[in-house]
């Protein structure tokens, strides 16, 4: 065989083992470009190409040195990745405890989450899951003014709604059967990019209320944006906000993040949010097209008080996201037997630079 040949088959066999490496160090790099963040969502898939990635190593005969330090990082990183996947797997300890004791009485939440994916005209099959969860919120993303147009069906039975449909992808519907105190739309960061700000009653008969935070953040890919700071901003502000309050809270929506970013966790330790997802499984939404390609960016995360009756991704929709569904039940005497997250001790501080970073970007936009 030609030596350029075997030069090209020594680095395909080691290419990968490269391609892994160098996203496992991407996951210590704060840099916010987007092809660095992007290494932040394939924590599975990284797992097994890191396993293929040492089979194809095993084949490479021309340096045993090179050989046994790519085999070592191999290892280095298949460590890493599993133990920030390992939360999300059911053999973890739950971070949100199940409900126990549930009666009629017992206060409760419904949200159906869904990313419609605009240009998908399928609606027949949300309209049906919608009919058979009967969340007692449901709250939509990516929707245009002809989604506006086939959801209007959804007045008869959900009294309250917000809706703001756009064209550009960051259109809001919000249906709810609990009653409102503040219904509201926020641009924290950009105005074409709204989020829903909301006060709701638990019950029409109770005092008790919750916040609720609608949100779809700008994503960093190259068509929308190339580094992940308006997103990073968005879920800062909303955190930070959360954390000036002191009332029962629930964030839903597409974070274009997955639950293991630096930029999610910080998120939920400024707010001291609980993920359900933890001990219960990933639930990925995204992209519903391609299994193998699959990783959580709708979430549902939400304060102390409530405890978790139901949680599942339903079924497909036509869209590239799964609906999500969550059932919450609103169990305040048991709030201090959750942990929450708290903000670490460069928090405040790292918050404050990525919003500064946001203003000087928003600045120079202008």
């Amino acid at each position: 065989m030609p030596s350029f040949l075997l030069s090209i088959l020594k680095w395909l066999l080691i290419s990968p083992a490269l391609f892994c490496l160098v996203g496992t160090v991407c996951s210590f790099i704060k840099y916010e470009a987007w092809w660095v963040r992007g290494f932040d969502f394939p924590r599975i898939q990284m797992l097994v190409i890191i396993i293929f990635s040492a089979i194809l190593v095993s084949f490479f005969k021309e340096n045993i040195i090179v050989q046994y330090t790519l085999w070592i990082a191999l290892f280095i990183a298949l460590c890493f990745h599993s133990w920030v996947i390992f939360p999300y797997s059911p053999i973890a300890s739950k971070d949100v405890k199940n409900a126990e004791n549930v009666t009629e009485k017992t206060l409760k939440v419904s949200i159906l989450v869904s990313n419609v994916l605009m240009g998908n005209r399928e609606t027949a099959k949300l309209k049906e899951l919608i009919k058979r969860e009967n969340p007692d919120i449901v709250f939509m993303v990516e929707t245009d003014q002809w989604w506006a147009k086939q959801m209007d069906y959804l007045k008869e039975e959900y009294q309250y709604q917000l809706l703001k449909p756009i064209d550009n992808t960051y259109g809001l519907l919000l249906y709810s059967k609990k009653e409102p105190i503040k219904l509201d739309l926020n641009y924290y960061v950009q105005d074409d990019v709204p989020s829903i700000i909301a006060t709701f009653k638990l019950d029409k008969n109770s005092k008790e209320t919750f916040d609720f935070y609608g949100i779809h953040p700008r994503p960093p890919v190259p068509e929308e944006a190339k580094t992940s700071v308006p997103r990073d901003a968005e879920l800062i502000m909303v955190g930070k906000e959360i954390e000036k309050k002191d009332n029962p809270t629930i964030v839903a929506g597409d974070f274009n993040d997955v639950a293991w970013s630096h930029t999610s966790r910080l998120f939920r330790r400024l707010g001291n949010l609980l993920d359900p997802r933890i001990g219960r499984g990933m639930y990925s939404t995204f992209h519903a097209d391609y299994a193998l390609l699959r990783w959580p960016l709708d979430h549902v995360f939400h304060s102390d008080e409530f405890q978790v009756i139901e949680i599942k991704k339903l079924e497909y929709i036509g869209s590239d996201h799964f609906p999500i569904f969550i059932n919450l039940a609103y169990i305040p005497q048991e709030k201090h037997t959750q942990e929450e997250p708290e903000a670490e001790k460069d928090d405040e501080e790292e918050a404050k630079k990525k919003l500064k970073k946001a203003q000087l970007d928003s600045t120079t936009a202008l």
